[in-house]
């Protein structure tokens, strides 16, 4: 098995099971199962849920547990050495709730992968980093096909500037889950050292916001991108930059209002 720089996405139960196949496809990852699942989902299977964890964790660059995270931390107790060499561990519930970065955030790239995993299943990203807690700024953007790198990096930092805020405490760039491959927003996020997530199209259906409608609800079927990434992706969202366009690139920006933002 070639397990050099593979996501290794373990799960135990049958809800589990079909949460963790969507996420190994989607991440080109390797899923393994217990026994019981033989026949029903195709799978690396195991018997030992403890010398599974002990595999994946000496062979992985990273591990996405979708079980309890006590579950999680028993099975990697006494395997820890030290963040510059563990693999990247995440946890998420069967259901699809949380993304939780449990292990290696920075150094092994757990935050990144939770962001990963929560564009595929729509969870709530679980970033407990202290860095990464005290940015309170969430970046909605929309853009035409073929966008390049420069043109969205350009677009933020004009917004930011509107917006009186800094690049530095921009916490996630957000799109829509039709964006995921655009190469130049991936690149932009890259170099403006920000997560970057893509919303699923059914968390878009969210009556709690009177969203105002654009050309996204002919393109997409949801009534906008900017302003609705911005505000579902954010914690007690306050929008302090209404959407605005930028050389074709769509921006709004919302404020995370925290205890101690």
């Amino acid at each position: 098995m070639d397990t050099e720089k593979k996501i290794a996405v373990i799960a135990i139960t049958e809800k589990g099971a079909l949460l963790a196949n969507k996420i190994s496809d989607e991440l080109n990852g390797i899923l393994f199962l217990p026994e019981k699942f033989r026949g029903r989902i195709k799978a690396t299977y195991f018997q030992e849920l403890q010398e599974i964890c002990k595999f994946c964790f000496d062979n992985f660059k990273g591990i996405i547990a979708v079980m309890a995270q006590g579950i999680v931390t028993r099975m990697i107790n006494g395997l820890i050495k030290s963040k510059y060499t563990d693999p990247a561990v995440v946890v998420c519930d069967e259901v699809g709730r949380f993304s939780i970065s449990m292990l290696s955030g920075h150094e092994g790239g757990a935050n990144e992968l939770t962001f990963l995993v929560s564009s595929i299943t729509g969870a709530e990203p679980v970033i407990t980093t202290a860095s990464e807690a005290n940015k309170i700024y969430v970046v909605g953007i929309g853009c035409r096909k073929g966008v390049d790198k420069q043109t969205v990096v350009e677009a933020i930092s004009y917004c930011s500037k509107l917006a009186n805020i800094s690049i530095n405490d921009i916490r996630v760039i957000v799109s829509c889950w039709h964006k995921k491959n655009e190469t130049g927003l991936i690149e932009a996020a890259k170099e403006l050292n920000c997560y970057l997530r893509f919303l699923p199209k059914e968390i878009y259906n969210n009556e709690l916001y009177c969203f105002k409608e654009s050309t996204a609800k002919k393109y997409l079927g949801i009534k906008s991108v900017a302003e609705p990434s911005a505000l579902l992706a954010a914690r007690n969202p306050i929008l302090v930059l209404n959407k605005t366009i930028f050389n074709g690139v769509t921006i709004a920006i919302a404020k995370e209002n925290l205890i101690n933002g």
